[in-house]
């Protein structure tokens, strides 16, 4: 077997969805949160195909994204299992106390219709369990709903007078 040259991937395609009827087969490409957020990475799909990965700067990649199409076998973006910890929420107040303690202590956080998830640390579980917020540590893809900061550092004045 000849060795290949790895595929060069410069920009996501879209999703699997917008090529129906042209995809047999799909191969994914695993990677953790960690990886999914770096604009340049090398990396092997299950099927065994070698990737590099080259976005713009600032783009990240999703659970989903579309990223090679070839012979009709799609290279998807699939999440990783991971440790975190998943935040249930039982009650209005348990949501704002539980996002309040974890956006202290600068925990990335992905929103789904039940709860969220943040990437696992005996401490967040403490302070939430100490709050009397349910919480377990799971094996699954930090995916979700990723909600940053709407609010930026900004001046109304004028730098030069």
């Amino acid at each position: 077997m000849t060795p290949t040259s790895p595929t060069v991937v410069e920009e996501v395609m879209g999703i699997l969805s917008d090529y129906e009827g042209s995809i047999r087969e799909v191969d994914p490409l695993e990677l953790t949160s960690e990886e999914r957020a770096r604009a340049h990475l090398r990396g092997r799909t299950r099927g065994g195909r070698e990737l590099l990965v080259s976005l713009e700067h600032g783009r990240e990649l999703e659970e989903g994204d579309l990223l090679v199409v070839e012979n009709g076998v799609a290279v998807v973006v699939a999440a990783a299992a991971e440790d975190v910890l998943e935040v249930l929420p039982a009650s209005p107040r348990e949501w704002g106390v539980a996002a309040y303690q974890l956006g202290n202590m600068h925990r990335p956080l992905r929103f789904n219709d039940n709860g969220f998830l943040t990437p696992y640390e005996p401490s967040s579980e403490d302070t939430l369990r100490s709050v009397g917020v349910s919480c377990r540590r799971r094996r699954r893809g930090f995916t979700g709903e990723r909600v940053g900061s709407v609010t930026g550092h900004h001046h109304d004045h004028d730098h030069d007078g």
